[in-house]
């Protein structure tokens, strides 16, 4: 898998095996401790560290394995009652000597019985996060702290962003992958375009689904870097990304220089994706008549025609800000 999601998995799951291993390690030097105070904490821990050869034993073929089974099950009970009972005596909890996991529930392995835990699922949807560029900016820009007090200018504009809030939360939330739709958020500068694709972009990842956030800009840099360097026999480059993320966010469409490369790159993307269904969000500065005048009819009919487009209002919030300080 490209562009980070292979590689974050691993990243994790290397960060999830130093955790375990450094609580275990922990543990040792706890109970090394516990050995030197308690002779009795001492002799029941070596008696448990020692028990698998016991349980082997126990379960080799024969008439008596029940029993065996029986037996090696009562001598690890009264171990750990002679342990628990040393630590007692120390005034300790009974597991003051165990391994402290950062998660309880599947003991910093990142898995339980039933699957992946939902720990690792939050790891990994960060580390999309950080992946899709968008690390920094969920972190200040989300739906618990999109205000809409700053739309309060009009009551037409109030009732316009609210709208728009809603219905952007409510596609983070129904997102289920392909079929999912596409959003077109369309406004000036400082509307809150891109806090409201931030957050929906935080919530779909947090949910387990892949999302790449970038400016395009960026995506056609990508694309012309890949460009140049087929003519030297290197592999595929990073675009693969751009068609095979659950969720694609664009940035700032407009701001690039428009040329028949950036077109053909455009289209190609935005093609692809209502082809295979992927979700696709874009914002821009642009008005409708700006981008039909500006993009070819075969990327303006699939933007208008393909997507839920949503028209900012208000005034811009950064200047707002300012006069607040």
């Amino acid at each position: 898998m490209k562009a980070g999601w292979g590689s974050s998995y691993s990243s994790v799951m290397e960060e999830y095996d130093r955790k375990r291993n450094e609580a275990i390690r922990r543990a040792e030097e706890v109970r090394a401790q516990f050995c030197r105070r308690s002779p009795a904490f001492a002799e029941a821990d070596r008696g448990l560290a020692g028990i698998g050869r016991l349980l082997l034993e126990a379960g080799r073929p024969g008439p008596d394995k029940e029993t065996r089974w029986a037996e090696a099950r009562r001598k690890v009970e009264e171990l750990r009652q002679k342990r628990a009972a040393a630590l007692e005596a120390m005034g300790l909890p009974e597991d003051a000597a165990d391994p402290k996991y950062e998660c309880a529930v599947c003991g910093d392995t990142g898995y339980t019985d039933a699957g992946m835990c939902a720990c690792l699922k939050r790891a990994l949807a960060e580390a999309s996060l950080e992946a899709s560029g968008l690390g920094a900016l969920t972190r200040t820009q989300r739906f618990d702290n999109f205000s809409l007090d700053y739309y309060r200018d009009s009551e037409e504009n109030y009732r316009t962003m609210k709208r728009i809030y809603e219905d952007a939360r409510a596609y983070a939330d129904s997102f289920y992958g392909k079929g999912s739709g596409n959003l077109l958020f369309i406004g000036g500068t400082g509307l809150g375009k891109t806090h409201l694709c931030c957050a929906v972009a935080r919530e779909v990842a947090m949910r387990g689904y892949r999302v790449l956030y970038c400016s395009v800009q960026t995506m056609f840099s990508d694309f012309s870097r890949e460009r140049f360097r087929s003519g030297y026999g290197s592999d595929e480059g990073d675009t693969d990304r751009y068609f095979s993320a659950d969720l694609l966010v664009l940035d700032d469409l407009g701001t690039e220089v428009t040329n028949q490369f950036t077109v053909s790159v455009l289209y190609e993307v935005l093609n692809s994706r209502l082809v295979a269904g992927t979700g696709t969000i874009i914002n821009t500065n642009l008005g409708a008549k700006e981008l039909r005048e500006r993009y070819a009819d075969r990327i303006t009919s699939r933007l208008f025609g393909e997507f839920a487009v949503y028209v900012f209002a208000g005034r811009d919030i950064r200047a707002q800000k300012l006069r607040e300080k």
